[in-house]
Formats: structure tokens, C-alpha cells, sequence
């Protein structure tokens, strides 16, 4: 008797651990699902070829600043950001790129928590450029729900400024 006792707590002990284990594969499952855009972003630095240009409170600074963050894992940045993305494509040897910058920079602080600006390096990413048919820098490309929804078109214009992107990304509804 004392034997079928023990074979009957074993089997239910086994039967318990079994349970619990596939319990905690299912929450490490659906924690993977619960992943956002900000997972797949890296430390701060400031010569990443894709970089995010996210607001954060800048140690020592009382108000918030934008920072880059490399982008880890661009096609998982894209698909689970959930508001739209301005890609900035970028060529890192042109000098009149970081007055370009400096714009962007003010662009995604003004429309921080609306709009994520993730920048491209054309030179070291020409498989992006491919994808989203850049054919001058800088230029932008608004993506949304992992769909490109239009592009800025920079070729267009005879002269164009920051602000002049700033009102298109309003205008497309950002």
C-alpha cells in the first residue's frame, strides 16, 4: 500500500513539474509576442550607420534631448513600431549633412511620441536605399505599419528646408 502511495505521489509530482514548465515556455512565448521597437534598439552612439533618433532625459540634463540609438534589428524596429517612422537616408561623407541633421534632430523631438526617425547611412546601407527606391540623399520615406506611405521626394524640389519636411509629415498626418 505504502508503495502505490509513493508511485502515485511521484507520478503527480512529475505531472506538476510537467505542467509548470509548459506554463512557463507559454509565458516566455507570448512575452517574445509583447516585444516593442525599443527592444531592438542598442546603446547611444553617434556614428551608427541605422540609428533611431529617440527623446530620452540626457544624464545630466534637466530636460530631455534626443539621443541615437543603434538599431539592432532594422525589419523588427520597422514592423513593431507602433506609430509611423520616418526613414532620414543620409550620406555620412556629404558636409552639408549635419545642418540637415540638426533639423531632423528638431523634427523628431517636436514630434516625439508621434513619429520615430530612424536615420540611413546610404553608403553603408544601399540594401535600404534598394528597398525604399532612394535616388537622392537626403531624402525621406514615411513607413507605416511596416508599409512605405510615401516619400518626401527631396529631387523635387529646387530648394526645400527642414521645416519643409516638417509640413509634410504633418500633411501625411503624422
Amino acid at each position: 500500500m505504502r508503495l502505490i502511495t509513493y508511485n502515485r505521489i511521484k507520478k503527480t509530482a512529475v505531472l506538476i513539474i510537467v505542467s509548470l514548465l509548459m506554463m512557463t515556455a507559454v509565458s516566455c512565448k507570448g512575452k517574445e509576442e509583447e516585444k516593442t521597437y525599443r527592444d531592438f534598439l542598442g546603446e547611444e552612439i553617434y556614428d551608427a550607420s541605422v540609428f533611431a533618433m529617440v527623446v530620452e532625459t540626457i544624464e545630466g540634463e534637466e530636460e530631455p534631448g534626443v539621443i541615437y540609438r543603434k538599431v539592432l534589428d532594422f525589419n523588427n524596429v520597422i514592423s513593431r513600431c507602433d506609430i509611423p517612422v520616418c526613414l532620414y537616408f543620409f550620406s555620412s561623407t556629404k558636409t552639408d549633412s549635419a545642418g540637415v541633421t540638426a533639423g531632423v534632430e528638431d523634427i523628431a523631438q517636436l514630434l516625439d511620441g508621434r513619429l520615430l526617425v530612424v536615420g540611413i547611412d546610404i553608403l553603408q546601407n544601399r540594401d535600404l536605399v534598394g528597398r525604399y527606391d532612394v535616388t537622392m540623399v537626403p531624402d525621406f520615406v514615411l513607413v507605416e505599419q511596416n508599409v512605405q506611405k510615401a516619400a518626401f521626394g527631396s529631387e523635387g524640389y529646387d530648394y526645400w528646408t527642414t521645416t519643409d519636411v516638417y509640413n509634410w509629415l504633418v500633411e501625411q498626418g503624422v
